[in-house]
């Protein structure tokens, strides 16, 4: 299946996941970058609370069947993201507005370490980013299970209460750590 047919599929089913619930709404193909497409869902605020749902979980199951449904079509690229009315852009912002507060406050030495609200694993990874992108000098790291797990922001090099530098519970790909940490326990 070539990139175009991959393309119209996702369009295809998202259409008509629309149509079966009666709401009316134009399906925009955006790039975000050379490897991942996003689908934004234009629609009416009513409709867009009922696609978002609570905490963007509507969102991420519609994703999510979109993706089963185009994975089953294809192997080849699969990197896309669903939006309505730009809620993952608002995310972004929010995210990153209260992990520039944890940042300042672990800076400012009000806390040594400033847990974050937990999160989803997608909102986890944009914090990590974030975090990497704009306060090099700050640590990152996952912590908890479940719908609990939350990013602990602290100084690089702080040690986490004899723990360890990483913590052990699962969804261990969303945490942060830096490759010259990673050659530095290797020497150990």
């Amino acid at each position: 299946m070539n990139l175009s047919q991959f393309d119209d599929n996702a369009r295809s089913y998202l259409e008509k996941i629309l149509a079966i619930l009666d709401i009316e709404a134009e399906v925009v193909q955006e790039d975000v970058d050379d490897t991942t497409t996003c689908y934004r869902i234009d629609c009416k605020s009513d409709d867009a609370r009922i696609l978002i749902g609570k905490n963007g979980a509507t969102l991420e199951s519609l994703q999510f069947v979109v993706r089963q449904m185009v994975k089953s079509q294809t192997l080849d690229r699969s990197h896309f993201i669903v939006d309505v009315c730009d809620y993952r852009g608002r995310r972004r912002r929010t995210l990153e507005d209260q992990a520039k507060r944890g940042a300042v406050a672990v800076l400012n030495g009000d806390s040594e370490r400033f847990p974050l609200v937990p999160m989803s694993a997608y909102d986890r990874r944009l914090v990590h980013n974030y975090l990497q992108e704009n306060f090099p000098e700050l640590a990152s790291e996952s912590e908890g299970d479940g719908e609990g797990r939350h990013i602990v922001i602290s100084f690089k090099g702080l040690p986490d209460g004899g723990n360890g530098a990483h913590h052990d519970g699962g969804d261990e790909d969303d945490d942060f750590v830096p490759a010259e940490e990673d050659a530095e326990e290797g020497e150990s």
